[in-house]
């Protein structure tokens, strides 16, 4: 398994970003909320960022091993003993473990650069690493975004 370097890790978050905003808009719209509105409620950042954001993360990661960013650049997420994610760890990485790598100012995002396993706290939190996937992962990423 080759693992994959954070910076692959954040092209392929902001690739999903590219997805989740229009989402987030789309859904706001239809519930006839301005999504440009200079404000929102707790309750509207949770059901329209939020719980979306949770079920898309949760989702791609346990029934593909990966989201559509982390596809886009042949990576995928599996266990530390290289077996697919399932339901209880995707959910514990992306929605428990994500949340709480997020809190204290990405920190535990930014831990990944410097763990040798490249492990952001999400990733130690359900024992999962990302890896390359395909023939790409076939070269080392060795200082390699």
């Amino acid at each position: 398994m080759v693992i994959a370097s954070p910076w692959r890790r954040l092209v392929a978050s902001l690739i999903d970003g590219l997805i989740l905003v229009p989402l987030s808009f789309l859904l706001m719209t239809l519930a006839g909320i301005n999504p440009l509105a200079q404000t929102t409620t707790f309750v509207q950042d949770l059901l329209f960022n939020w719980i979306p954001s949770w079920a898309y993360y949760v989702i791609f990661t346990a029934l593909y091993g990966a989201t559509p960013g982390k596809m886009a650049l042949g990576l995928k997420v599996v266990r530390t003993d290289g077996q697919p994610v399932d339901w209880l760890t995707a959910f514990m990485r992306e929605v428990v473990g994500k949340t709480l790598s997020t809190l204290p100012l990405l920190l535990g995002y930014l831990w990944a650069f410097f763990h040798p396993k490249r492990q952001a706290w999400h990733d130690l939190i359900a024992d999962t690493l990302v890896v390359r996937s395909g023939p790409a992962s076939a070269r080392s990423e060795e200082g390699a975004p």
